[in-house]
């Protein structure tokens, strides 16, 4: 069994041409996380039930866990906007935290994230 916490989420570059993007997280399906973002903006990613800013979102997985980046769209005319999938496993228990790009259909994120056993 091996831990992934999610840190933090930086935006260098929006999806949306105006305005902010209204990012949000998923972890093998569910939505984790949502919130608003704008250029060169990012967001500590901390568990908003306990609201300690040391207490990060943290989810178990076994093998591997696939955390997915979407912008919402309002309007039925407008699906949410895909921005990109990273796949981490436990052979990144041990790496420290590390740093990958999400930067699909124009927009630029990284995601800050730890693996532990």
């Amino acid at each position: 069994m091996a831990t992934l916490t999610l840190k933090t989420l930086y935006c260098q570059e929006t999806e949306d041409w105006t305005g902010s993007d209204e990012p949000y997280l998923r972890v093998n399906g569910q939505t984790v996380w949502q919130g608003t973002l704008n250029d060169q903006k990012d967001a500590s990613l901390f568990n908003e039930k306990t609201a300690d800013p040391n207490d990060f979102l943290a989810f178990d997985f076994s093998g591997q866990a696939t955390i997915k980046l979407f912008d919402a769209d309002a309007g039925w005319f407008d699906d949410d906007d895909f921005l990109g999938s990273i796949q981490v496993t436990n052979q990144d228990i041990g790496l420290g935290d590390q740093t990958k790009p999400f930067n699909l259909d124009g927009a630029y994120y990284e995601l800050t994230y730890e693996v532990t056993a």
